[in-house]
């Protein structure tokens, strides 16, 4: 039996050495120890081999990763770098559209200018040229028709025209139409438009005034008595006859006596012609009115009341109305003298522009 081995003080057991266990064997350390530490060394170095192989295939993935992950990102800034050279053409286009545009924009802005420049320099010579034509509008009815109101209408509405210009240099010809206003205003002026009025409606009446009558329209017929005989003495055959003659005298013959010149009657026919003369005359004034043809006018109104005074009866109420109408128009002045108008005129086209340059 083999011995137990012994223990120690400490009581922990204490193995004898392997020659002793093995007496018959002979054990070379220091060869099986460098076989050994070779063994593990090979293996270390192995595993190192392998353990580097694997980092550096981990690390060969990664870069092969990074690698792609950099290819994606080249390939993202090519495409940015294609995009940005399109952004810059792009760019350049638009820049190149913006400055063409501006160009455009400068040149329509100064065709605008002047395009406004010549609108009011023709707006300005337009009412230039209208104001003028109200000026001999007004002249005309001053010189050709005597007719101070119209030319007191004209010219307002040309000084209305001017005054939408502010122009200074107009300043003297709105003076000028002022002062012109003013003398024209001074004018005595007849009322034509009711005067022509007041003869066509006594044109219209003329047949229905009555006429002037010289002999009673109905006799009655007195009864005279008889000449009383003295006493009681009962008249002769030869009284009786001449009271009887007397009677039938006094019954068919009428005896009146006038202290002016008796006028004979009118017959139909000349009663007819009478009243259209008298409407003939009428409106022959009323012409000569609307004419401002003072000596036709006052010759035709004489006339036409001296016929009402003289053949209709100057006791009815439209007769005496109309010999009244008559006589007060024969004191109206139909065509006084007027003022000469024509320095306003004449101030503007002073500063009227030569027609060549109107645009």
């Amino acid at each position: 039996m083999s011995e137990a081995p012994d223990t120690g003080e400490s009581g922990s057991r204490v193995y004898p050495p392997a020659a002793a266990l093995f007496p018959d064997r002979h054990v070379h350390w220091p060869g099986w120890l460098a076989l050994l530490l070779a063994v593990v060394a090979l293996a270390l170095v192995i595993a190192g081999w392998l353990h580097f192989s694997r980092l550096q295939q981990q690390q060969l993935v990664r870069q092969n990763a990074e690698l792609q992950a950099l290819n994606q990102k080249l390939d993202a800034l090519g495409q940015t770098a294609a995009l940005k050279s399109q952004l810059d053409s792009a760019q350049n286009s638009t820049q190149q559209a913006l400055k063409n545009f501006g160009d455009q924009l400068d040149s329509m802005n100064a065709a605008v200018t002047d395009l406004r420049r010549r609108s009011e320099r023709g707006r300005d010579a337009w009412i230039k040229a209208e104001a003028a034509a109200l000026l001999m509008a007004a002249n005309d009815q001053v010189q050709l028709n005597a007719d101070p109101a119209l030319a007191l209408k004209a010219l307002a509405s040309a000084d209305e025209r001017l005054r939408l210009l502010s122009d200074p240099g107009l300043i003297p010809v709105r003076q000028q139409i002022a002062k012109e206003e003013a003398e024209l205003r001074s004018v005595p002026q007849a009322d034509i438009t009711g005067m022509a009025a007041t003869l066509t409606s006594l044109s219209e009446s003329a047949g229905k005034f009555p006429l002037k009558r010289v002999a009673p329209e109905n006799y009655m017929p007195g009864d005279a008595a008889p000449a009383a005989t003295s006493g009681n003495m009962k008249p002769t055959l030869w009284q009786r006859f001449k009271a009887g003659l007397e009677r039938l005298a006094r019954d068919i013959f009428t005896v009146q006596r006038r202290n002016q010149p008796i006028e004979p009657l009118l017959t139909p026919q000349q009663d007819y012609f009478l009243r259209q003369n008298l409407e003939l005359r009428l409106a022959a004034a009323r012409a000569a009115l609307l004419q401002r043809d003072s000596a036709a006018f006052q010759s035709s109104v004489q006339l036409a009341r001296s016929w009402l005074e003289t053949y209709f009866n100057p006791r009815d109420g439209g007769v005496k109305s109309a010999i009244a109408q008559l006589a007060q128009m024969q004191q109206q002045q139909i065509d006084p003298p007027l003022p000469d108008i024509s320095a306003s005129l004449t101030l503007l086209r002073r500063l009227e522009p030569p027609r060549a340059t109107a645009p």
